[in-house]
């Protein structure tokens, strides 16, 4: 049974306004080196006290989530998996095996990066103690909330808070400068204007219904010198030249069950909103923006599905199984929004095996491109 712990909510009728506490001192650091920071460049667990997690704003929340009250409100099944019951745009699970498959995938991507994010030194910066104000952290779409509990850690003086359309299923306790809330980022962000000095968003395209204009509310509630930190994946295959792959029905040469499932995932995906399309057109929009960012960076990565290549390095070996992993398990995850689309149940059964078959014996060589961007605004908070 899911664990329950409260969770602050940030309805459209809140009055949330900033948090505004004495600051800490911290010698608290990211494990990544400066020079990863290229300016411009593209290469669950219940609360022991049974209260809310973390501390609460000074205007509190008003409503309060207790999964064993209000598991059948904010969740949903849909072909045996749970999912939010709030937006249509979003159709990964919202369960504890979803849950699962983000703290995996959290692991692989900070492996990979050497760290929880790129931009250090302005990140560093940013969150710096300083007198009159606590620095403050907004992670749009939290997930299972690795991201919040580890950078709660890592940075004990900040306030770190974690939005998404449901509750984590959480793997530790959070520490207490975290906390949860549940809303969703397509009603709006601006109530939290001028209120975080960073915020993150991984993996949240899809559910965003429109991301330009998400990207013009992120501006408005960072604060002078916040920093806005993307992740995304891209949702193609790639071949071994890092190549996207095109569809290729079954019959024809070349076909893989891995190509013909990730096809069809994106058509599904595609099908309840634009968002999938937004991942490879975010750097561009930083741009865009102008002068609403002082610098702005991307770094793209390929990850290998599977430990393929050769003379890979212990660390590469260890993240490249991690994605095969996580693979394997957002096969299982897909499956109800494919049968929503409309494919039958044994179309969607047979593709999966096989995917899962191809990758597990390493038959194709393929990458998965990851993208992360950051852009860093002017100015500095005093």
């Amino acid at each position: 049974m899911q664990e329950s712990y409260n969770d602050a909510w940030s309805p459209r009728s809140s009055d949330f306004s900033c948090f505004s506490s004495s600051s800490h001192p911290s010698d608290a650091d990211d494990e990544l080196d400066d020079n990863m920071s290229r300016a411009g460049t593209s290469e669950r667990e219940e609360s022991a006290s049974g209260g809310e997690s973390g501390r609460s704003s000074p205007s509190p929340s008003v409503y309060s989530y207790h999964s064993s009250i209000d598991g059948n409100v904010m969740l949903r099944d849909i072909h045996g998996r749970m999912f939010n019951n709030t937006s249509d745009h979003y159709m990964l699970p919202a369960d504890a095996a979803e849950h699962g498959r983000l703290d995996l995938q959290h692991e692989m991507l900070k492996k990979k990066r050497g760290g929880l994010f790129y931009a250090p030194q302005a990140v560093r910066k940013a969150l710096a103690s300083r007198e009159g104000s606590q620095p403050s952290i907004l992670d749009v779409g939290s997930g299972s909330g690795s991201w919040v509990i580890e950078m709660g850690r890592l940075f004990p003086h900040v306030e770190v808070v974690g939005l998404d359309l449901v509750p984590a299923n959480l793997s530790s306790t959070p520490p207490s400068n975290c906390r949860f809330e549940c809303d969703d980022a397509n009603l709006g962000l601006l109530h939290y204007k001028g209120c975080f000095d960073v915020v993150h968003a991984s993996c949240v395209a899809q559910g965003i219904t429109t991301y330009r204009k998400f990207m013009d509310e992120v501006a408005e509630i960072l604060r002078p010198g916040g920093v806005f930190l993307t992740v995304a994946g891209d949702m193609h295959i790639h071949d071994e030249n890092r190549n996207a792959l095109p569809l290729i029905n079954e019959g024809e040469p070349g076909f893989t069950y891995t190509l013909r499932l990730v096809h069809a995932i994106r058509d599904a995906m595609r099908a309840r909103g634009p968002g999938i399309d937004a991942y490879p057109k975010i750097f561009g929009w930083l741009q865009d923006q102008g002068n609403v960012w002082e610098s702005i960076g991307q770094k793209i990565v390929y990850i290998p599905l599977g430990p393929w290549e050769d003379d890979m390095s212990e660390r590469d070996k260890y993240t490249s199984e991690l994605m095969r992993q996580d693979f394997f398990r957002m096969i299982q995850s897909v499956r109800p929004m494919l049968l929503s689309y409309g494919w039958f149940d044994e179309t969607v059964d047979k593709w999966s095996a096989g995917a899962h078959e191809e990758i597990k014996i390493l038959k194709n060589k393929y990458y998965i491109r990851w993208l992360f961007t950051w852009a860093i605004k002017p100015g500095q908070t005093t």
